[in-house]
């Protein structure tokens, strides 16, 4: 054994099942991928200009891989790693083995992962298969629902988290195009979609389901040898097993003196086996112990009562609930809304406009904690080495002067492009300096790219704000 074998809950043998794909995951996914292959070939000849048949039809076929991977972990588990010679030779029987009831009638079934394993590890059909299944499903039958349910999810999470990052790196021109294609997709066909965006978009399905039922195999397949652990007690027979080999060297010589005392014995050698199996019967321990309980039959209306009894306490419980959600929605606009109810400041017209914030972007921008000479200051923190420092100061004191001396309203959220819009359309006159302090500060602050002096001492000069304590 190459894994511990114990009773578990259902969730920690659902963890021995990914533990044992990650143990061997490159192995089981080139398995996976070999018994997809004949389908993948043959949609991508087929299917191409087709990306929605196409990822169902590999959808459709994807037992065959799943079957692969279960043939390498049942191996791997008792200590075999199967070569590829032996994965090649399953290969073919993984496709037509039961076909017509794994592809069509139970290709939907929620437990595929579990009763994959009764079907090809069992070797069990008809009404053997249908009783051992019951069996295994009479605990953890919830737990492989729910793995259903998150295995569906979690595809479509992965293809799409796929999708978006392959756009991250499109050139501008590519990127538009599918922006455009994404637009109009509900009422045109998919022959408009650009052919790059259907291509990534069946590769990243083709991927995350891959992904996903590699590690839903191992899970159903941890699910089941955890439920035949509670059932068969497989735990207590390798426990005997590691002690029958211990014994097995003194086994011979004690069997050996047993024999030797008990030949000359008469009575011994006229002792049949079913002398021996009575007697041990006879223990007390092999007594079979009944207990009878008395059942109360319930009758007239206590069922109703009990009903009644039971809608009431959800009436009130759905009463509290909704009593809770409406003062923490009446607290919500409270909070959303307190400007309204003063702590702002007078803006146009009397209207009352929120407090200026005091962090934009992670940076303190109140005017107490900048200096009295922003852009000196600036320069000698220029002048030390302090480049990152420098800049900082600059930006910050920029849009702390912006707020309160150039009326513009910057949030806290802000970032420097939404900082840049603002100015430029209730800022004009800063627009110009603000634009320049704002580049030099992303290629130093993303870019890792510092201006040169001459640039730093143009800034500093150029300060177009008024000094703190009076004008500039």
């Amino acid at each position: 054994m190459t894994a511990e074998l114990r009773p578990r809950s259902d969730w920690e043998a659902v963890d021995l099942g990914l533990a044992l794909v990650r143990r061997d995951f490159w192995r089981l996914c080139a398995c996976w991928w070999l018994g997809l292959s004949p389908m993948v070939i043959l949609s991508f000849v087929f299917l191409r200009e087709l990306p929605v048949l196409l990822v169902l039809a590999c959808w459709w076929w994807m037992p065959v891989g799943s079957r692969l991977v279960l043939f390498v972990l049942s191996r791997r588990l008792f200590g075999e790693l199967p070569d590829w010679k032996s994965v090649l030779r399953e290969w073919p029987r993984a496709c037509v083995r039961r076909f017509g009831f794994r592809m069509i009638w139970a290709r939907f079934s929620p437990w595929r992962p579990l009763t994959m394993a009764v079907e090809d590890l069992e070797r069990l059909r008809g009404k053997a298969y249908s009783a051992r299944v019951r069996l295994l499903l009479r605990r953890g039958d919830s737990t492989v629902v729910l793995l259903a349910m998150w295995r569906a999810a979690l595809t479509f999470w992965l293809a799409l988290a796929a999708v978006y990052t392959a756009a991250m790196f499109l050139p501008a021109g590519e990127a538009e195009k599918w922006s455009v294609s994404l637009d109009e997709w509900s009422s045109d066909s998919w022959s408009s979609m650009p052919p790059s965006l259907a291509m990534t978009g069946t590769l990243s399905f083709l991927l995350a389901m891959s992904l996903v039922d590699v590690f839903s195999t191992g899970a159903g397949f941890g699910i089941y040898v955890n439920h035949r652990t509670w059932i068969e007690g497989w735990d207590v027979e390798l426990a005997f097993r590691r002690l029958g080999n211990r014994l097995r060297g003194t086994a011979g010589a004690v069997l050996t003196a047993i024999l030797l005392v008990a030949a000359p014995s008469a009575a011994d050698a006229e002792t049949t086996p079913g002398d021996v199996i009575a007697e041990v019967k006879a223990d007390p321990d092999f007594t079979v112990h009944t207990e009878t309980y008395r059942v109360p039959n319930s009758s007239g209306g206590s069922g109703w009562s009990g009903s009644g009894e039971l809608l009431a306490t959800l009436g009130q419980l759905v009463f509290y609930l909704a009593i809770a959600a409406a003062i923490a929605f009446v607290v919500w606009m409270i909070w959303r809304f307190r400007h309204l109810f003063g702590g702002g400041r007078a803006g146009p017209a009397g209207r009352r406009v929120p407090p200026p914030p005091r962090v934009v972007m992670g940076m303190d921008v109140a005017p107490e904690s900048l200096p009295d000479d922003v852009p000196a200051k600036a320069l000698e923190l220029w002048g030390v080495g302090r480049r990152q420092e420098a800049m900082s100061l600059l930006y910050r004191g920029a849009i702390s002067r912006l707020i309160e001396s150039g009326g513009v309203e910057i949030a806290e959220s802000d970032t420097e492009s939404d900082c840049l819009r603002r100015v430029a359309a209730e800022a004009e006159p800063f627009a110009a300096y603000f634009s320049g302090l704002t580049e030099a500060w992303m290629r130093l602050a993303y870019g890792r790219s510092a201006p040169g002096d001459e640039r730093i001492r143009d800034l500093c000069a150029g300060w177009p704000f008024a000094l703190k304590g009076g004008p500039r």
